[in-house]
Order: C-alpha cells, then structure tokens, then sequence
C-alpha cells in the first residue's frame, strides 16, 4: 500500500495536510508558526555554511515534494532522490519540471550502494529525510552508510514519526484519544469511505505489518542511532501523539470555518496533555552533521548530550 501514490489519501487526509498542523509544528520546532522547516534549516546551516549545497540526497523521496522545495528555495543545486517503489519513483518524476536537477534512483535505505554511482561515496553536502526513516529496518547501516556518503562535516536533517515502534501506543493513550473523539461531532470523524471514528485502540503488529511490513519498525530508535553516528545539533520535538491518531483518514472535515474551529481545541487539548507530561513526543526534528575524520570522544559525548536540546 505504501508504494502505490493512488491509495496514500483513498480514505481520507492526515494530520499535516491541515495548514493549521503545519503552522502549529512550525511553532514548536522553530519558534515562529510563519516558519517551514527547511528554511529553519536553511537559516541554521547558513550561520556556519554557504548555501546553497552542490549536491544533496533525499531519502525515500515519495512523490517528490522534498527534493523540488530543496532546489526551489535555494537550497541546492542538485539532487540525488530515491525510493524503493518504482511506483513512487515514476509519480516524483512526472511532478518534476522539465529541466530539473533532480536525479532519481530505486534504492533500499536498509542495503544503499555506497560507492556505486550516483551513490558516490563522499559525494553529498547534506541528506535530507522526512516521514521516511522510520521505515528502516537497519537504523545503523543507513546512519552508517549516509556517513559514508557525506563529506566530512556534511548535514542531515530529519524530521520523523519518533514514537513506539509498530504504533503500539499505550492504553492510556488510546482513552485520551477516544475521549476527545468523543466530543467531536460524527461528521467530523467520517472518513471518504463513509467510516466514522469511534472505539480508538492501538493497532495489532499484525495489522501494521499487513498494510506496510515497514511502518514504525524500529521509530522508537532514531533518536539513539543517530547519536551513535552523527553530532546532533538540534533535536526538537514537536509532539503529535493525539493529533496523529485522532485525525488519521479525517483530517479534510476540519478545512471549513467551523472544522478550524474544532482543530483549534484538539491543538490546544494536545497542548495541555503534552505540558502535563500526560503524552509523549511521536515526532521530531533533527539537524545534525557527519563528524569529521578526527572527532574525539569528548565530541560524541557533547554531541549526545545536545540531543535533548
């Protein structure tokens, strides 16, 4: 299901197709609603770089969106983008416009070919993923091979599903969910399909694996893999727990007036959950670099304890 771009939004959208969720994930992660992430990122590598990159990598690219905003704003100059789906891959290349420097390739991010081109090892300023690490098997040969990949001091931003692997959330978690379910009108809660959202409960790992046997396989370990092979230097949280679940397939009944209206509440419910300490943070964003050739060990250990800020 994941590698076919026809079935992404049959039952309905998700929770960061809302520019109302954008604005509030730009808020928590930059400080400035107003403010996209890879210009976040654009602004941070710019205090200590000069943009744009020659050449960058986008990882599980999807149809594209990455890669043709990483060019369009100035970002780099030219882009190797792959995925695993030839499906996929066909979608991100018909979307590209004529004339682009954008590149595609079928790979597995478990296995990636470095060394063999156009995965050209040393060959990359900077990678880029986004909604696509977490579907690794192998977190350590994929942080292991970009190292490989990237010229020393090279960049990775990422931002990712960071939550419980397989999305076995908790119990308590699923009851803040239904209990704010519950006091959202039915018509809120249908999906495309006709389906309305009640009875919220976390998912079986068979049922995860069945629609995608890469969904989630190991989310809970990004953060600690990637200190193990990159200096972190920023990690933000930017939440998501509720409002991941809770406007899964429905998200396009809070585009009207009255739908920002009720979004608004579930933001500010989320909010409040959240600075209880009654939710955990499911998604982040990371910037981080390769570290060069003669790293100490008192740098890695300064790089993980910035992990946090």
């Amino acid at each position: 299901m994941w590698g076919d771009p026809a079935t992404w939004t049959s039952h309905g959208l998700q929770w960061t197709h809302l520019p109302g969720v954008r604005a509030l994930i730009q808020r928590r992660v930059t400080g400035d609603p107003a403010q996209a992430l890879l210009a976040w990122f654009a602004q941070h590598v710019g205090e200590q770089a000069r943009l744009p990159f020659d050449r960058v990598l986008v990882l599980g690219c999807g149809e594209g969106r990455i890669e043709r905003e990483l060019v369009s704003q100035g970002i780099a100059r030219e882009v190797l983008a792959f995925d695993l789906s030839a499906k996929v891959l066909d979608e991100a290349r018909s979307r590209a416009p004529t004339g682009s420097p954008i590149t595609y390739a079928q790979a597995d991010m478990n296995a990636l070919p470095v060394g063999t081109p156009p995965f050209d090892a040393g060959g990359f300023d900077a990678a880029f993923g986004v909604s696509s690490i977490h579907h690794c098997a192998d977190l350590d040969a994929l942080f292991g091979a970009l190292r490989r990949l990237l010229k020393p001091g090279g960049w990775l931003f990422a931002d990712e599903y960071v939550g419980p692997d397989r999305f076995q959330f908790s119990a308590a978690h699923m009851r803040h969910a239904e209990r704010l379910a519950a006091l959202l009108p039915p018509a809120r809660m249908t999906t495309r399909t006709g389906a309305v959202r009640r009875g919220f409960r976390a998912p079986t790992v068979d049922e995860v694996v069945a629609l995608d046997a890469s969904e989630a396989v190991h989310s809970s370990g990004i953060a600690a893999a990637l200190a193990r092979h990159f200096r972190i230097e920023r990690w933000r949280p930017y939440g998501g727990a509720l409002l991941h679940v809770l406007l899964a397939d429905v998200a396009q009944n809070f585009e009207d007036e009255e739908g920002r209206a009720w979004l608004a509440a579930v933001m500010r419910a989320e909010d409040d959950l959240q600075a209880q300490g009654l939710l955990e943070d499911h998604f982040a964003c990371a910037i981080a670099r390769a570290p060069a050739p003669s790293g100490s060990t008192a740098a890695w250990s300064s790089a993980r304890n910035r992990a946090g800020s």
